[in-house]
């Protein structure tokens, strides 16, 4: 009886640690693509909860412009489906010094071992990806507060 409760408890001690290892702070560089002088950084951060708050920040755009961002499923090289309601993410509003910044809470998790990556559209007609960023795990990332 006592190896049942001991493999139950294996089993709990391993889906609370695989939870632990999903909840991890993620960062991307985000670099220019097709032709575009755009360029920042974008930060995940793990929720309390089944949620993450998303973080973008980027330069080299042209004041005035908007700039629609999400997190996608997939790198940079293939990028699938937004992770989330695609609604979340706020286009980013570029000020006079040709920057921008915007934030997100979404309702999702990232698994580590999973490609994610973060894309900047050219506007909000024409989805072109005009910069992107791999997303990777932080070393040393922390669970939600």
């Amino acid at each position: 009886m006592q190896r049942r409760y001991s493999a139950v408890g294996m089993v709990a001690f391993m889906a609370i640690a695989a939870l632990g290892v999903s909840k991890k702070e993620w960062s991307a560089t985000l670099r220019p693509q097709d032709g575009s002088t755009i360029s920042g950084t974008a930060t995940v951060a793990p929720r309390t909860g089944d949620s993450m708050l998303v973080n973008i920040s980027i330069k080299g755009a042209n004041a005035g412009e908007s700039h629609p961002w999400h997190v996608h499923q997939g790198g940079c090289d293939a990028s699938g489906a937004v992770v989330g309601d695609a609604s979340r993410y706020r286009p980013i509003s570029i000020a006079g010094n040709q920057a921008g910044e915007a934030t997100a809470r979404v309702k999702a998790i990232l698994t580590v071992g999973v490609p994610y990556s973060v894309n900047v559209h050219r506007s909000l007609s024409d989805q072109g990806v005009v910069a992107c960023g791999n997303l990777r795990p932080v070393a040393g990332g922390h669970a939600p507060h």
